[in-house]
């Protein structure tokens, strides 16, 4: 009897018929698999095409408004004002974290540059 009730506690629990209520209820299907990545998906990986006309753009056009004003709060001492600025001006913590560590390095790139 022992072995039984063990057997029995190990299986998962499946319905014979498909069930309107509870736990296990509704229809079974399988899991839906994607045949290929989108291109929204890989945000993160740039080719050097992309790398390359992004950079080529940011040379010839510079920086937007909003981008120098946090650049100037930056090069006085206020990171976190910057920081909450940008912020209000992209609407996320992960993208103005992105955007305060991008114009640091472009303030670190121009006083190599200037030296």
């Amino acid at each position: 009897m022992s072995t039984e009730a063990t057997k029995t506690a190990k299986e998962p629990f499946v319905p014979k018929y498909e069930i309107s209520a509870g736990l296990h209820k509704g229809r079974k299907l399988e899991k839906f698999v994607t045949k290929r990545i989108r291109p929204t998906r890989r945000t993160q990986k740039k080719s050097k095409r992309v790398k390359f006309v992004r950079d080529l753009v940011r040379e010839l056009v510079g920086f937007m408004p909003y981008e120098r004003r946090a650049m100037e709060l930056m090069k006085v001492g206020r990171d976190k004002r910057a920081f909450k600025y940008v912020k209000a001006r992209l609407g996320s913590h992960q993208r103005a974290k992105k955007k305060r560590d991008e114009l640091q390095a472009a303030i670190l790139a121009q006083r190599k540059a200037h030296k």
